[in-house]
């Protein structure tokens, strides 16, 4: 038996306990299996206990088939009932909701399988199987009902493998200037800090690397791997140009920005 079940990027870095509900199959506890009312159960006098009958059928003049086939007066099952148990109608199972505990591991891939021993559908007729979760990442939303106090940028974090990715935006004046500074705050609530100084310009699409501020690396996955070891946090820079530009402004303003950039340059 199978289930997916998806939790949000936060979950993934920070580590958490959810709890499902599913519908399943258990052995009767009323009956203990048997199907019967008073534990009764007598043997099929049309299959002999065998669950199947062989019936004869005529092709053509002196040409006969013989084909098996499930007994009708038992169901297959080799036995017969008189008295049905009130609480599975006979049926020996009944089908009821179990609660189970997942936990979500700290950098855990998307995709991990989680395995139950013994906890799928059960049946007199068979040793229950296994049931096998399979975790995936939730879309990111947008929580309007969240305190100022309690809110993180995880929302806007994207993941690939050990590394967070992140989108910073910025005005063409601080791409072509530097002189600004931005703090996010990470999926656990730290803060990570992102700046340039004064005449540091940064490229459109331009990818900085953050060393250490990624996914937790999973145990699980690398045994060789130390306690608190983290991937990187990959931030891309998106320049934001205006949206109009009368054509006199716009040479004045390039003027002014490479004024701007000689002394700056002069200036070290």
């Amino acid at each position: 038996m199978e289930v997916r079940i998806s939790v949000p990027l936060k979950d993934f870095y920070n580590g958490a306990e959810h709890e499902f509900t599913l519908s399943k199959q258990h052995v009767c506890d009323e009956c203990e299996g048997s199907g019967s009312a008073d534990g009764k159960v007598q043997t099929c006098n049309e299959c002999g206990g065998r669950g199947a009958v062989v019936r004869k059928h005529m092709l053509a003049p002196g040409i006969f088939q013989q084909v098996q086939m499930g007994c009708d007066k038992c169901g297959g099952k080799g036995n017969t009932i008189k008295t049905p148990c009130k609480v599975c109608g006979g049926s020996r199972v009944v089908r009821r909701d179990d609660t189970h505990t997942l936990t979500v591991e700290k950098g855990m891939p998307k995709g991990a399988r989680v395995t139950y021993e013994n906890e799928a559908d059960e049946s007199p007729d068979w040793v229950a199987g296994d049931l096998v979760v399979t975790i995936f990442e939730k879309e990111a939303e947008l929580d309007m009902g969240i305190a100022d106090e309690e809110r993180v940028d995880g929302t806007f974090f994207r993941r690939k493998g050990r590394d967070t990715f992140w989108k910073e935006v910025l005005s063409l004046r601080e791409a072509w200037m530097g002189d600004w500074s931005r703090n996010i705050t990470h999926l656990d609530g730290h803060v990570v800090q992102l700046s340039r100084k004064r005449g540091e310009v940064i490229q459109p699409g331009m990818v900085e690397v953050v060393t250490g501020e990624g996914m937790p690396i999973w145990m699980g996955e690398h045994d060789h791997v130390e306690v608190g070891e983290f991937g990187n946090l990959l931030v891309e820079y998106t320049v934001v140009l205006p949206d109009q530009m009368e054509s006199g402004a716009s040479i004045h303003s390039v003027g002014q920005l490479n004024v701007s950039k000689t002394r700056i340059y002069a200036e070290r």
